[in-house]
């Protein structure tokens, strides 16, 4: 590559510069929940960064800044009982179920604090018990997908009425697992739901140089599932079709991909520039930032105070700094417990 890739705008009918909830019915205080969610997501991963370029993140960090209406809209949708399973990029619904930002500082602090003790990162975090999100990484990407598949099986035998929803990103649509997951969901009409964030680049490489359809959701068929696309940027464009999805799959009629068209405004981990992103790419989707399209509506249409809304700002910026002291706080865990919890007690 000697330079960025071609900008290719999306087409009109999966566009938009203003968002409207119709025909949703959503209260204020559901609004105000679904705003507090993204602006925590982008507070605390705004600080991340600063963490990680000051050393105190061990490992890599890898943001999901512009695509937090994806996670907020799919997470307002999930029943109790529902498991998910995200990479890095959906803190919003981290956040929306009620995970607390300072475990998450201080998980990638590696801390020693529960459920991992330090062992897994702030990149893994699970914690089903608690908020249905389910361990799942070993190492190879999409494994999550017939994990995820495994859960849903779990749930038509035990005739739950749960699904279990599978965030990933498209370049994780390559490996052999992800089609593996998805035939075995199909043949056995699981209720997996697939939502991938489509963000335009897998690490550096484009959608066009790395698979020979335009849309992932076009690999839909070959499985025989429900598939469906849609602007990912437009929370309550996400609930719409992700709705759909959902109802799909947990009506026992099988699994469902819904693909969401977004932008990775920060490159595939801090450590990378993304200087394969062109300006006219980056005005683009920075017109189109999820944030502010909400923001839009809120103060306007949606008729909230722009008090209201600066407060939310404020108690999630106290919010971070409090998590970024506590987890400054915890020990590290002793040297001599590095082999503990590795295996099966006897």
């Amino acid at each position: 590559m000697t330079g960025p890739y071609a900008f290719e705008p999306l087409p009109p009918e999966l566009d938009c510069l203003t968002i409207d909830p119709a025909p949703l019915e959503l209260s204020a205080d559901e609004l105000l929940r679904m705003y507090r969610a993204m602006r925590l997501a982008r507070t605390f991963e705004t600080r991340l960064a600063s963490l990680y370029r000051q050393g105190k993140i061990i490992g890599a960090v890898y943001l999901g800044t512009g695509q937090e209406a994806i996670a907020t809209g799919v997470a307002s949708l999930m029943e109790t009982d529902d498991v998910f399973s995200t990479v890095s990029r959906s803190l919003a619904a981290w956040f929306y179920r009620g995970v607390e930002p300072r475990h998450v500082v201080a998980r990638w602090f590696g801390k020693d604090i529960p459920p991992s003790h330090g062992r897994e990162l702030g990149l893994f975090l699970a914690d089903l018990e608690n908020y249905g999100i389910a361990p799942y990484h070993n190492g190879s990407m999409a494994s999550w997908i017939p994990s995820g598949a495994g859960f849903a099986l779990a749930f038509k035998m035990k005739r739950q009425p749960n699904v279990y929803i599978a965030f990933t990103g498209d370049g994780a649509t390559s490996p052999g697992d992800f089609y593996e997951g998805l035939n075995f969901a199909a043949i056995h009409e699981l209720p997996l739901v697939v939502v991938v964030e489509n963000n335009q680049f897998a690490y550096s490489t484009p959608i066009h140089k790395q698979m020979p359809v335009k849309r992932v959701s076009y690999w839909a068929p070959a499985f025989n599932i429900y598939a469906d696309v849609a602007f990912g940027n437009d929370v309550f464009n996400v609930i719409r079709h992700a709705e759909k999805a959902i109802e799909h799959a947990r009506s026992g009629r099988g699994p469902a991909l819904v693909e969401f068209l977004t932008f990775r405004r920060r490159g595939h981990g801090e450590h990378d520039d993304a200087s394969y992103v062109s300006d006219e790419t980056r005005r683009y989707w920075e017109a189109r930032d999820p944030i502010k399209l909400y923001l839009d509506y809120l103060v306007g249409p949606g008729g909230v105070a722009q008090d209201t809304l600066d407060k939310i700002d404020l108690e999630c910026t106290v919010t971070v700094d409090e998590a970024v002291r506590y987890a400054d706080s915890l020990p590290f865990p002793k040297p001599e417990s590095a082999t503990k919890r590795l295996f099966a007690p006897r």
